[in-house]
């Protein structure tokens, strides 16, 4: 039976294809060169590292005061705006994104006095985001995710959201011309490590991340996951499962006793972490410590520090069941387990299990 549908032309290859294949490869190498480099200033650059602690404390704080975080951008970077956002949301962030045209247009009142504005701009110099600055009410912080830091925007912003690039992985550099690639995933990249780590801040345990985000995602594959769950049906334990919910012993903070002297160093700390080792005795989640520290007034001393942790629920440390560290075997025995160590031979942690 002859299809009703035309069918389509095949191409065969021609001299043209390898020239194709070349450009499409430069592509993925640049995006990939991208990537791998701004990991690298935000594994080795301290004002990098401090500039996204401060913009993470500011977002962090404007959620727990009932605020949100308001994300604005112009074509591109507005469409990075409404994907943050969305994340955000499935996270359990409040957020919305804001259009800056819509925004000179009686949408400024989206934003509360309690809110955080993110402006995402790869120049760093975008006319419609530095229009509705001076209409934004002083006091509301401004961070600024860019890829150029001594932009007008950035050098207007409370803090910022680094996106660098060297000069040979502009767009110009790879392509001739400044179609939006390389600059638009690095902002991306960026945004996406923001939404994960502040929702580790504010809520430390990732089984009830993972709760959340079904609850809040009922479609398509990870909602009907979260629904069989609900109705009693066992969740998967498989090993590639289990081995995702060990969180290395290297990502767990460690915070001795009297060892932090101010506010911004504990923030350093218990960033992108969602567990803390206090005193090398006690195991507390850092969703704990935050909400603490939100609702206890506390100065900028270690003493006032110390206070807190040993007063926040937790686990005393030699209290976990530990487990030996010994492929398959442990995973099939922390299946049945909610909280454990996991240990090499010598009996040194090399890992946390939270189910």
């Amino acid at each position: 039976m002859q299809s009703r549908f035309p069918q389509p032309i095949v191409t065969p290859p021609s001299e043209s294809s390898p020239e194709i294949l070349s450009t499409a490869r430069t592509v993925l190498r640049a995006q990939a060169q991208s990537l791998a480099y701004i990991s690298n200033i935000y594994e080795h650059d301290a004002s990098v590292q401090a500039q996204f602690f401060l913009s993470l404390q500011y977002m962090h704080n404007a959620i727990l005061s009932n605020g949100k975080i308001v994300v604005s951008g112009m074509g591109k970077s507005y469409k990075i705006a409404d994907k943050l956002v969305a994340t955000m949301n499935s996270l359990g962030i409040h957020a919305t994104a804001l259009h800056p045209s819509d925004a000179l247009h009686g949408d400024l009142g989206v934003i509360k006095p309690t809110d955080v504005v993110v402006l995402i701009t790869s120049s760093g110099n975008t006319p419609e985001l530095l229009n509705i600055l001076p209409h934004i009410s002083k006091g509301i912080p401004l961070l600024c995710l860019t890829c150029t830091l001594d932009s007008p925007l950035a050098l207007k912003s409370t803090s910022l959201l680094p996106a660098v690039l060297p000069k040979d992985l502009t767009e110009k550099s790879v392509y001739g011309l400044p179609a939006p690639t390389t600059s638009t995933t690095a902002c991306l990249a960026v945004g996406d490590a923001v939404c994960i780590t502040l929702a580790e801040m504010l809520i430390g345990d990732l089984n009830q991340r993972r709760m959340n985000f079904g609850k809040w995602h009922p479609g398509g594959a990870i909602g009907q996951d979260f629904s069989k769950e609900q109705e009693g049906g066992a969740p998967v334990t498989d090993a590639a499962t289990i081995r995702a919910r060990i969180t290395p012993w290297d990502r767990v903070a460690k915070i001795a006793a009297g060892s932090v002297d101010s506010e911004a160093a504990l923030w350093r700390l218990l960033a992108s972490h969602a567990w803390v080792v206090y005193d090398n005795k006690k195991l507390i989640a850092t969703s704990t410590i935050i909400a603490a520290l939100a609702s206890t007034e506390h100065g900028n001393d270690a003493a006032a520090y110390d206070i807190v942790m040993t007063t926040v629920k937790g686990h005393e440390l030699a209290s976990l069941v530990s487990y030996l560290d010994a492929g398959d075997t442990v995973y099939e025995q922390l299946a049945a387990a909610k909280l454990a160590l996991v240990h090499g031979l010598d009996g040194v942690p090399t890992g946390l299990y939270a189910a």
